[in-house]
């Protein structure tokens, strides 16, 4: 199915779960009602910004594209909710990486047979 067709689909049910007219959330996010049909319909695909006010407008942040999900969620509400949530670690292959943490040390050696872990000298 075209993206723009299931992203639709989509749009339609949270409108309709909501109770909103097609002009009551095209009032809210600042665009001619006859572009909403456009989006539910799946002829138009809506651009960031204006898919951005939608999730806000239809309180749903989540849209399932194909295989993958479009999360719409702000910045700062992110980093509130996991604030001690690490960054995403990238270890490139043949690279020695050392990490000294509480009272430990190791050295991580990512190649394309494994990932070797082992204690590494303490940084002073």
């Amino acid at each position: 199915m075209d993206w723009k067709k299931e992203l639709g689909i989509q749009l339609r049910e949270s409108r309709n779960d909501m109770n909103l007219l097609q002009d009551d959330v095209a009032k809210q996010v600042k665009v001619h009602s006859n572009m909403i049909g456009r989006y539910e319909s799946g002829g138009s695909g809506p651009e960031l910004d204006v898919l951005i006010q939608l999730a806000i407008t239809l309180d749903k942040h989540e849209f399932r594209i194909g295989n993958h999900f479009v999360i719409i969620k702000a910045a700062d509400e992110a980093e509130e909710k996991n604030p001690s949530q690490p960054k995403q670690l990238r270890l490139r292959y043949g690279g020695e990486y050392v990490f000294d943490g509480r009272g430990a040390s190791m050295k991580i050696q990512p190649s394309r047979e494994g990932l070797f872990i082992t204690h590494a000298q303490r940084s002073r």
